[in-house]
């Protein structure tokens, strides 16, 4: 249950401060990218925050980050600070100079008015934490302070301690001192990588659809859509009690999160391989088993897993792989296809044995959701502080992420942020598209004329409203507040205007010739080919 969670549709920290604005309606930017060139060991792009006082534009070219005598920037600094004698030299002509001071004793913008003083170019201040706050003048400013000319921006403690360290090692030992430039950070808002999640998450709710189908008759016997069909022993069909328990299981699951993350997580991790080499090793051994019949002999009895045949064994090998490599390069940009191909598993598996019976249970199911996803996402904070959902996903702080999320890298990103998508946000809209699958199917009705091609283009469209809000609101959004209205609410319009809402509220398929009559089958022979076909129930 906990695997199935609905965490937010996009995880981009950055993105949003940055579409945030400075407070008091600027428009200029506040995030910053800062790319260090030197030393080598520390070369890389990171992430600063313009105070709102912060001067424009900004230098072109690399900048000499220096350290003043007075680590907090408030006292006055040496006269030969920024001389070019004092800096050494990264090309024929001197750059300019940033210092970098902690945060502490005197305003943000003494600390600037100090570093301007001295004929810096720009000023990094280093937070206590590794929370950067975003620097505004402040109540204590008088009317006798000088007007900023020089670009402000913070750091978290790690980063501002790393260059403050090469630059005082540089000036001891005469090394090559650290440089850097600065740009705003920008970030499309019709980046590839939004297409490519949002075509993702849609073929895996169509393939999960395909996979909760493979039980019904109309597949020819021995083929491979019956193989993949789910025994009968292991379908849930959700009923009232699920979809409450559900709910109220997986906010008990989300608070103990929030508390107790940093030893969760790594249980979460656990769980995420096991489920994932699972799933992963019984779709290899259907596709052989399929393929090489001699393969169903049972080979061992392993301990805690059970009988094991051979198809196990042998597809039991890739998905130890897939998973080692995901456990080895998870904190890696390369990372994401591992975890997106596991995820694929999981979401699949979940759709091939959760079944909903009907469009009475779907609507109860997604609307109680509905308002879980926004319930944790914008009232938690009420109760908590801050957003559990948000605080969740994003690994608490432990330097670790959640793994129910699909991962594609952002294109062109200057520090390779990931467009994530969660698990919940795929699996609880893909039990509707599987329901209107099957319907269509035992009503012998074409794509044109069904229910899940519009749910599924509801779908997509959905997605493309959840990334839209996302830009446009300037703050995170649940994906079930557009997903539930796209899918569900399309699909009850749609069958209202057929005249079909009342068959799927019940559960039963409908044939084109008795509806556009107004007749209905309720014999005992149609009441038992609806539980034979393993749709809905009976009429009582």
């Amino acid at each position: 249950m906990a695997r199935m969670l609905p965490f937010l549709p996009s995880n981009w920290a950055l993105l949003l401060l940055a579409a945030s604005g400075v407070q008091g309606g600027s428009d200029d930017p506040t995030v910053a990218v800062l790319a260090v060139h030197n030393p080598g060991e520390l070369s890389g792009n990171y992430a600063g925050y313009f105070a709102t006082f912060s001067a424009w534009p900004l230098p072109k070219g690399d900048l000499i980050v220096k350290a003043p005598e007075d680590e907090l920037g408030c006292a006055e600094y040496s006269p030969d600070f920024a001389a070019p004698a004092s800096i050494a030299p990264l090309g024929s002509a001197s750059p300019g100079m940033v210092a970098v001071v902690r945060r502490g004793n005197c305003t943000f913008l003494q600390k600037a008015a100090m570093a301007q003083r001295a004929g810096a170019k720009g000023l990094v201040v280093v937070s206590d934490s590794e929370l950067v706050q975003i620097m505004g003048i402040g109540n204590l400013t008088t009317p006798e302070d000088p007007e900023v000319g020089i670009f402000v921006l913070g750091v978290n403690r790690h980063l501002g301690e790393l260059l403050r360290n090469a630059s005082l090692a540089a000036e001891s030992h005469g090394f090559e001192p650290p440089a850097m430039s600065v740009t705003p950070y920008t970030s499309s808002l019709l980046n590839i990588s939004e297409g490519v999640l949002i075509v993702m998450a849609a073929s895996l709710v169509a393939l999960g659809a395909f996979f909760s189908t493979a039980d019904l008759d109309i597949h020819p016997p021995g083929s491979f859509s019956t193989a993949l069909a789910a025994p009968e022993e292991e379908v849930l069909e959700v009923d009232q009690w699920l979809a409450v328990g559900f709910c109220a299981m997986g906010s008990g699951f989300l608070v103990v999160l929030f508390f107790f993350m940093q030893y969760m997580i790594y249980v979460i991790i656990f769980c995420f391989c096991c489920g994932g080499a699972s799933c992963i090793t019984q779709f290899g051994a259907i596709c052989l088993n399929h393929l090489f019949p001699v393969l169903r002999n049972k080979s061992v009895n392993a301990p805690v897993i059970g009988p094991m045949s051979h198809a196990d064994i042998i597809a039991g090998v890739p998905a130890f792989i897939l998973v080692s490599c995901w456990v080895i390069l998870r904190n890696t940009p390369y990372g994401w296809p591992f975890q997106d191909i596991i995820g694929a598993g999981f979401l699949c598996g979940m759709q091939r044995t959760l079944r909903l019976p009907n469009i009475k249970m779907a609507t109860l199911f997604l609307c109680v959701m509905f308002f879980f996803d926004i319930f944790w996402v914008f009232i938690s904070p009420l109760f908590f502080h801050e957003s559990v959902m948000v605080r969740v996903a994003t690994g608490g702080g432990t330097g670790e992420a959640v793994p129910m999320l699909l991962r594609v890298p952002a294109f062109g990103d200057p520090f390779g942020n990931d467009r994530l998508l969660g698990f919940g946000d795929i699996a609880l809209p893909g039990l509707l598209v599987s329901y209107l699958r099957r319907h269509d199917l035992i009503s012998r009705r074409t794509l044109s004329q069904g229910y899940f091609l519009p749910a599924l283009v509801g779908y997509f469209v959905g997605l493309n409203f959840t990334i839209a809000a996302l830009c446009i609101m300037r703050m995170g959004q649940p994906a079930l507040l557009y997903l539930v209205p796209c899918t569900l609410g399309t699909t009850l319009v749609l069958a209202s205007r057929r005249g079909e809402a009342q068959l799927l509220w019940d559960g039963l398929p409908a044939k084109e010739g008795l509806i556009a009559n107004g007749d209905h089958e309720d014999g005992p022979s149609h009441n038992k080919a609806l539980v034979d076909s393993g749709f809905g129930h009976p009429p009582l």
